[in-house]
C-alpha cells in the first residue's frame, strides 16, 4: 500500500470536551468549530443539556450560551467516555448540583475511586457501586478547598479537581508527580480564571466572576493524527501531510518517540490558537529502529501506545515501553489487547516487569482483529492488517465511532 496526500482531521477530543463544558458556564455566547465528531462528545453534550445547558449545532458550528446549570431530572449517561465522567463530575460539583452518572458496560468497569477520594475531601456526598459507576454526587453543601497530590498520573483526575475547585470556598492546589496534558489549565487561563503554576503544582482560585466566552476552531486531534502518521511511515513510497495538528507538548510525546525511531517527519506553519500551539506535520516512509520508551513519557503517549506498538512491529530490534500499568485501565485492558493482537499477527510481544516488549520484524499471519470494543485497538490493528495484507477483519467495527467515525473514509482518501 502507498499513502499520499494531505488530511485535515477532526478536532482534538480533549479540547473539545473542555470547550463544551467550560462554555456552558461562561458569561455569554461561545462559538466552537471543528468539534470532535466522536460519540464521546455527544455524551458530554447530552449530559450538559440535561442540566439545562443551551447548546446549538448548525453547519458544523456549535454555539453555547452560558447559563446557570441545574440539577438534572434524569441519570446522566456518559456512554463509553471516561473523560465525560471524570470531568463533568468536577464541573457539576463546582455548580453545587446533585446528579447521578451512568455508562456502558466498559465504562462501568473503570475505576472511579481516583475522583471519589478528592471530591469527598472537597465536601461532596458520594455513593457508588464499590467505586464503580453508577456514581451519585451531591455537592449542594458547597465545595471546600483542597491541597491534593495525585497518586496516579491522570489528566482526567487533575481536571476533575481543578473544575470542582472553581466553586470552592478558597484556593486549591493540585500536585503532580509526572506532568500530564494541560488543556484544562490552558483553557481556564484563556477564559479568565485565576490559575498559576510552580514546578509540578497548580494553584486554582474560585471564580469571582463567570468565565469569558470563547471563539475557537479546535485543532486536529494528535491522538488521531498518530494513526495516519503510522500508516505513512510503515508503508513504502509514502508521504502524508496532516494540517493544523495540536502541538501541545503534553500531547505530542508520540512525535518524540517516532523521532527516536528514526522517523522522517517535518513540522511547519506553527501558530498559536486560543493558547494552544498548532502546526502542519509531514510524515514519510522511514527505516525504523527500536527504542526504549522511559516511564516519564508514558502519560503523554498513553493513548498512542497501541499505534506505537504497531510501528514497533515494523522496526529493527526490540522496543520497550516502561511503566505501562495505566494501560490496563483504559477502555479495555489495552496492554492485554496489544499483546494478544500482535501475537495473533505473528509479532512476539509480552509483558515483563511492568513493561511492554515488542520484537520488531513484519507481521506474517493474517488474523482477525480482536478489538475488545476499544476504538484505538481497532484502528491500530486495522492499519497493521492493511499494511501487511491489504485487508482487515474486525470483530467490532462500530467501536471506532467513539473517536473517529470517518476513519475508513480518511484512509481511502490517501491510500493507493
Amino acid at each position: 500500500m502507498q499513502v499520499k496526500g494531505t488530511l485535515y482531521l477532526p478536532g482534538d477530543k480533549s479540547i473539545s470536551h473542555r470547550a463544551i463544558m467550560l462554555s456552558s458556564i461562561a458569561d455569554g455566547k461561545s462559538t466552537i468549530r471543528n468539534l470532535n465528531d466522536g460519540a464521546d462528545l455527544q455524551s458530554t453534550i447530552n449530559a450538559l443539556k440535561a442540566c439545562g445547558a443551551k447548546i446549538d449545532s448548525r453547519n458544523q458550528t456549535i454555539t453555547i450560551e452560558g447559563v446557570e446549570l441545574t440539577n438534572p431530572n434524569e441519570k446522566l449517561d456518559c456512554g463509553n467516555s471516561g473523560t465525560t465522567t471524570r470531568l463533568i463530575s468536577g464541573l457539576l460539583s463546582s455548580q453545587k448540583l446533585d446528579f447521578t452518572l451512568v455508562g456502558d458496560s466498559s465504562l462501568s468497569s473503570r475505576p472511579m475511586k481516583r475522583i471519589i477520594t478528592p471530591l469527598q475531601k472537597m465536601g461532596c456526598d458520594i455513593s457508588s457501586n464499590d467505586n464503580l459507576l453508577p456514581l451519585t454526587i451531591n455537592a449542594k453543601e458547597g465545595i471546600r478547598s483542597i491541597d491534593y497530590k495525585i497518586p496516579v498520573a491522570s489528566a482526567q483526575v487533575k481536571s476533575c479537581i481543578l473544575l470542582a475547585a472553581l466553586g470552592g470556598d478558597s484556593p486549591s492546589t493540585v500536585h503532580e508527580n509526572i506532568l500530564t496534558r494541560n488543556h484544562t489549565e490552558v483553557m481556564l487561563k484563556n477564559m479568565g480564571a485565576t490559575i498559576s503554576f510552580i514546578d509540578k503544582s497548580i494553584n486554582i482560585y474560585p471564580l469571582k466572576n463567570k468565565l469569558n466566552p470563547i471563539n475557537i476552531t479546535i485543532p486536529s486531534d494528535p491522538s488521531s493524527a498518530a494513526f495516519f502518521a503510522a500508516i505513512a511511515v510503515i508503508n513504502d513510497n509514502s508521504e502524508l501531510t496532516l494540517n493544523n495538528v495540536l502541538l501541545n507538548k503534553t500531547r505530542i510525546g508520540f512525535i518524540d518517540v517516532l523521532k527516536k525511531m528514526n522517523c522522517n517527519l517535518a513540522v511547519g506553519n506553527k501558530q498559536l490558537n486560543n493558547g494552544e500551539k498548532t502546526g502542519d506535520i509531514t510524515f514519510s516512509t522511514s527505516d525504523l529502529t527500536s527504542v526504549e520508551v522511559e516511564s516519564e513519557i508514558i502519560p503523554s503517549i498513553i493513548d498512542e501506545i497501541p499505534i506505537l506498538s504497531v510501528v514497533a512491529a515494523y522496526s529493527n530490534g526490540i522496543t520497550i515501553f516502561r511503566n505501562i500499568e495505566e494501560l490496563k485501565y483504559k477502555e479495555c485492558d489495552r496492554l492485554h489487547a496489544i499483546i494478544h493482537n500482535l501475537n495473533a499477527f505473528g509479532i512476539n510481544a509480552y509483558e515483563k516487569d511492568n513493561s511492554l516488549f515488542v520484537e520488531g520484524g513484519k507481521p506474517d499471519k493474517l488474523a482477525e482483529i480482536t478489538t475488545f470494543h476499544d476504538h484505538r485497538i481497532a484502528m491500530a490493528f486495522t492499519i497493521l492488517s492493511l499494511t501487511s495484507f491489504g485487508k482487515y477483519h474486525l470483530d467490532n467495527k462500530d467501536c471506532i465511532d467513539i473517536s473517529l467515525p470517518n476513519f475508513f473514509n480518511l484512509i481511502k482518501r490517501v491510500a493507493e
